[in-house]
């Protein structure tokens, strides 16, 4: 799509939706932002009618590309966690052009390739690489959810987005703190690595790991009382060091050598005690790249609009 077109972008999460125009005399950056609940609206068509309405775009024939937060395969888009479901062809029917879809990270992956150094803080001494061609790259992001894409560098010099369901896959506890989660969450139903990667998982360590039945209700409750409450504590020194051995298995799989990218809000919380070693010998104990591994960089991204700015950028490369 050429950049003096108007389009439309979308992020569509498990519980709200973000739209967003990009292109013409604005140029592709994300404008006109606006938010809805999925409560507030019985489908997503009724909330992009909404939004349509208040932009003034109702009756225009608009290109589009919607970030999911769920695998983007097929004409009907189930969103993980959500009562909502997308019909490309109910939103074509509306827009009178057929939308992109793609899952809500590999997006994220996208939008990683238009940012400049200020958008990244590193995780530990080793210096941010910006994203370029000519590498491969690794984002997790944390939030309500667990997000895994990554970037390749196709033979032809390209940065191509691969979306996977990387947190789905099973979680493998490695020392008594994490046997002792997995009992925790396994009485409930299977354990995954989101089931710990998440705001519904940090909760869910401090439950297993507190003494006498305590709980917290928000993943604020741990965060803020780490160093202060012993199962806080404990709850994210455990997160951290989880995280830090599924990111070395990220590396591992896609050959992401150049760098990782943490994004979402658990993330930005725990700036600080994933700068403990602990997060850093967790990534690198696989025997034999334990040397290569010691060189991938890990930046956390400072900002919370990404979805929209890759949805934005995947627009453009119509």
């Amino acid at each position: 799509m050429k950049t003096d077109e108007v389009g439309l972008v979308a992020d569509i999460g498990r519980q709200s939706v973000r739209f967003a125009i990009t292109g013409g005399p604005g140029g592709i950056t994300p404008r006109e932002v606006r938010s809805y609940h999925t409560a507030e609206h019985a489908t997503f068509t009724s909330a992009l009618l909404a939004y349509l309405d208040e932009v003034g775009l109702r009756d225009a024939t608009i290109a589009s590309v919607l970030a999911v937060a769920g695998a983007a395969r097929g004409d009907l888009i189930n969103l993980t966690g959500s009562r909502w479901y997308i019909s490309l062809s109910g939103v074509e029917a509306v827009l009178r052009i057929r939308p992109r879809a793609l899952n809500e990270c590999a997006a994220t992956a996208l939008a990683l390739t238009t940012l400049q150094q200020s958008a990244f803080t590193p995780v530990g001494a080793i210096p941010t690489k910006l994203v370029q061609p000519g590498g491969n790259y690794v984002i997790v992001s944390v939030g309500t959810g667990l997000g895994v894409a990554a970037l390749i560098t196709t033979p032809d010099g390209r940065l191509v987005p691969v979306q996977t369901e990387a947190g789905h896959m099973s979680f493998s506890p490695s020392n008594a703190e994490e046997e002792k989660f997995a009992a925790f969450v396994r009485a409930k139903g299977a354990a995954s690595a989101e089931t710990m990667l998440s705001a519904a998982g940090l909760v869910a360590a401090y439950g297993a790991l507190a003494e006498g039945g305590k709980t917290v209700a928000t993943p604020e409750d741990v965060t803020r009382s780490s160093g202060r409450d012993a199962a806080a504590t404990a709850a994210v020194r455990m997160f951290a060091g989880y995280l830090g051995a599924f990111i070395g298995d990220l590396v591992l799989t896609f050959g992401a050598w150049e760098g990782v990218y943490l994004t979402g809000p658990i993330t930005r919380a725990l700036q600080v005690q994933l700068s403990d070693a602990r997060f850093r010998h967790r990534l690198e104990a696989k025997d034999a790249f334990r040397r290569q591994l010691g060189d991938v960089p890990v930046s956390i991204v400072n900002r919370s609009d990404l979805e929209l700015v890759g949805a934005a950028a995947a627009l453009h490369q119509l």
